[in-house]
C-alpha cells in the first residue's frame, strides 16, 4: 500500500459517557478518539423507499493503518457521519466498510 494514497483526514468516534443529567442518568456522546489519515473509496450509493419517502445512503470503504476499530464506533469525513458495518484487518492496514445517510435525505 502506497502511503501517499492515505490522503483524507478522518475522525474516529466512540460513544462515551460524558457526564450525568439532572436525574442522574448518564449522558452518552460521540467523542473523537483519533484523527488518522485514510484512503477513501466509494463503491456506490443506494436509494430506497422508506415509510416517509426516499432515503439516500452512501457507502464508503476506509483504509487506515492498523488500529483497534469495531462496529460500535463511527467515522466522520467532512462533517458526514458513517456507521461502521464491517471491519477487515489486513497485514498493515484495517479496511472499514461504512454507510452514511446522505445530506439532505429525510
Amino acid at each position: 500500500m502506497d502511503p501517499g494514497e492515505f490522503d483524507q483526514r478522518v475522525e474516529l468516534l466512540e460513544r462515551r459517557e460524558t457526564g450525568r443529567d439532572g436525574a442522574g442518568e448518564p449522558i452518552i456522546d460521540l467523542v473523537e478518539i483519533a484523527r488518522p489519515w485514510a484512503k477513501v473509496t466509494y463503491p456506490g450509493g443506494k436509494e430506497f423507499l422508506s415509510n416517509d419517502g426516499t432515503d439516500a445512503t452512501r457507502r464508503a470503504v476506509f483504509r487506515l493503518y492498523a488500529r483497534p476499530v469495531d462496529v460500535s464506533m463511527k467515522l466522520r469525513l467532512r462533517g458526514l457521519e458513517y456507521d461502521i458495518q464491517d471491519v477487515r484487518p489486513f497485514d498493515d492496514v484495517v479496511e472499514i466498510h461504512a454507510v452514511a445517510k446522505a445530506p439532505g435525505a429525510p
